[in-house]
């Protein structure tokens, strides 16, 4: 059964001349595949379609087709002829109310997201909760809707369903998540492809991060979580290497088994300090939300602005910087408060 909300993004999209496809900020397998995939099916359609993502789209992922496609360029909104927006797997949706703005006419935007937390910030939400991933969420939106499905098209949607199920080994891989990557090998797509160029794809760059994030583990009896720490300064020292920690924090969260919980913190370059959470057990959006972030149950990120980690005798804390003192002097940021690697809620 069809609803009404998916008639209605049907209409919109067979009306429109001109799509806008955008991802998330955060470049992993599920936005770039469910994005990319709807790339192709709108594509076959003799859609006019454009691609765009607030960052560079990291080398791992090169292997999708028509990768080259997506564009990192703002001036792509001021484009008078788009007549309809789309974004997949962008739980929050802040990077886009500040560009669609900008838009010469106001134009509808289709979300398509699986995370909890998403405030429905589209003008049509497709938002499925316990969906394994939005590739699965996008592929049976375009299945029901009899829109065509290529070799290509299949391919993308698999990479996402795949990476967002650490290749369908998370608590978060559900019965539907399997139907549809039966199906999307049936359109043509390759699995041992999407294995050998993400879960099999470590470069040995990365490989050395994740030495040195094994070696900053610290484990707080507390809260049980298991956390470590990667600072700008690393990053810079590694020779600034595409950074996912989605599978060094699947890896962790598969192979313990005295912690319920995996934190990995990591300065970011635009001055904030990113938490990624994952667990087996434990509700981390719910943790995740205590900071202003959010997710899935099992897995979920937050992130605090004008902040960097802080090490005191072998344990990492988020210092956040005094902003007037940042103003004053960005060399010398003061620290007014530090939280523990724990997150422990009553540090926020």
């Amino acid at each position: 059964m069809v609803s009404v909300l998916h008639s209605n993004i049907v209409e919109k999209i067979r009306d429109a001349g001109h799509i806008l496809l955008m991802t998330d900020e955060r470049l992993d397998g599920d936005t770039l595949g469910s994005t990319l995939g709807l790339f192709h099916v709108l594509i076959e359609m003799g859609k006019r379609v454009s691609v765009f993502s607030p960052k560079i789209v990291p080398a791992i992922f090169h292997f999708l087709p028509n990768i080259d496609v997506i564009q990192t360029d703002v001036d792509v909104f001021l484009d008078n002829t788009i007549d309809l927006s789309i974004i997949c797997d962008c739980s929050d949706g802040i990077y886009v109310t500040k560009l669609v703005p900008t838009m010469p006419r106001r134009v509808p935007l289709v979300m398509f997201d699986h995370h909890a937390t998403n405030p429905h910030y589209g003008d049509y939400n497709v938002l499925e909760p316990n969906a394994a991933s939005t590739a699965d969420v996008v592929w049976r939106f375009v299945r029901n809707a009899g829109f065509p499905v290529t070799k290509n098209a299949a391919q993308c949607f698999l990479t996402g369903i795949c990476t967002d199920t650490s290749i369908f080994s998370t608590s978060n891989t559900t019965a539907a998540a399997f139907d549809a990557a039966m199906e999307l090998v049936r359109l043509g797509a390759k699995l041992p492809e999407i294995i050998k160029n993400t879960i099999d794809n470590i470069s040995v760059p990365m490989l050395r991060v994740w030495g040195l994030l094994f070696s900053r583990l610290h484990h707080n009896p507390t809260f049980n979580a298991l956390t470590t720490a990667f600072t700008l300064a690393d990053w810079e020292a590694f020779g600034k290497p595409d950074m996912d920690t989605s599978s060094i924090s699947n890896f962790l969260n598969a192979s313990l088994d005295h912690a319920d919980t995996i934190v990995i913190l990591r300065e970011s370059e635009d001055g904030g300090v990113k938490g990624s959470l994952r667990s087996r057990v434990r509700d981390v959006a719910a943790l995740a939300e205590t900071f202003g972030g959010g997710g899935h149950k099992r897995a979920a990120g937050f992130k605090i602005a004008n902040a960097y980690l802080h090490e005191i005798d072998g344990i990492w804390m988020i210092a956040k910087n005094s902003i007037t003192e940042v103003i004053a002097n960005n060399d010398t940021p003061a620290v007014n408060f530090l939280l523990p690697s724990t997150l422990s809620t009553d540090s926020a």
